[in-house]
């Protein structure tokens, strides 16, 4: 039932032969889903269950055996979605990390404006990521230290 998405019915399933565990990962995944279906155009809404499904995921995770380390990765990239959909873009970016899925998290940290922890993950981890993209991403940071710089120098100026 969890693999066709039927989260509910797997989460009574599992509840019933006392695996509470894996009862708790299909109450994640069925928020994250409920979270999907609520329109866009109720912002808070949407943001709060989205928030809400994210902490459940954190949760799975954080339970996860440690010899399960995929399960424990492919849970961090379901909440650094669940943040991304939030538009909470540092958390998503934090959590793509913790899922190793560096290229995701460098792009949540440019989009929200987050330069600093954007060229961290360059720095460390700049090798996996697309050269194209890697290209992009280096460009829109000088540009971004560029104005920081100029803006800075107009500040002690008008001093």
């Amino acid at each position: 039932m969890f693999f066709n998405k039927r989260y509910a019915q797997a989460a009574i399933a599992f509840q019933r032969a006392g695996r509470s565990r894996e009862a708790a990962i299909c109450d994640a995944y069925l928020l994250r889903e409920k979270a999907r279906l609520i329109p866009t155009t109720t912002n808070a809404a949407r943001t709060q269950a989205f928030i809400a499904a994210a902490n459940a995921l954190i949760t799975c995770a954080r339970d996860s055996p440690s010899k399960q380390v995929n399960e424990r990765l492919a849970y961090y990239r379901a909440v650094g979605d669940c943040y991304s959909e939030a538009r909470n873009l540092k958390k998503a970016g934090d959590n793509y990390q913790l899922a190793k899925d560096y290229t995701a998290a460098a792009r949540a940290y440019r989009e929200g404006g987050y330069f600093d922890e954007m060229v961290e993950v360059i720095a460390q981890h700049g090798n996996t990521l697309d050269s194209g993209l890697l290209e992009r991403l280096m460009t829109a940071t000088q540009l971004h230290y560029f104005k920081v710089y100029l803006d800075n120098l107009l500040i002690s100026e008008c001093l």
